[in-house]
């Protein structure tokens, strides 16, 4: 179900959404998934009792490929605790924006043991998170 929400929809197609100058962070939440293509901020999805489990580090290189697949590095989500599972993830601006929504990715749910999670873009979509 991995898919971009409402408004980045809506930015993309309104030349509103510059990806490349973009502040982006990867939020680890844990508890049922609960896509909702109309929020727009984290404090939408964590209202409903879903908890923040770690939120990665700046992510620095952003790039966007001729057929529109929105690309970075690898990303780094430090010393998440021992607890909860991640059972998801959403990409977002600094700022709290919801950007994309992760949970189908390769060895979700993840059980994390107080170190730094690494998530690797799909190689399959050239490292790309998702196509505009």
């Amino acid at each position: 179900m991995n898919q971009p929400y409402d408004l980045t929809r809506r930015r993309f197609v309104t030349a509103a959404l510059n990806w490349p100058s973009l502040d982006l962070r990867l939020t680890a939440l844990g508890g049922i998934p609960q896509f909702v293509a109309a929020d727009t901020q984290i404090s939408d999805i964590t209202s409903r009792g879903t908890a923040v489990l770690g939120a990665s580090l700046p992510i620095i290189t952003k790039t966007v490929t001729a057929d529109g697949t929105v690309q970075t590095d690898a990303v780094v989500i430090p010393e998440v605790p021992i607890g909860p599972d991640v059972t998801h993830f959403v990409l977002i601006e600094a700022s709290g924006t919801l950007i994309l929504y992760i949970d189908e990715a390769y060895v979700l749910p993840f059980v994390p043991n107080g170190l730094d999670i690494v998530v690797q873009p799909d190689w399959i979509e050239q490292r790309g998170w998702f196509r505009a």
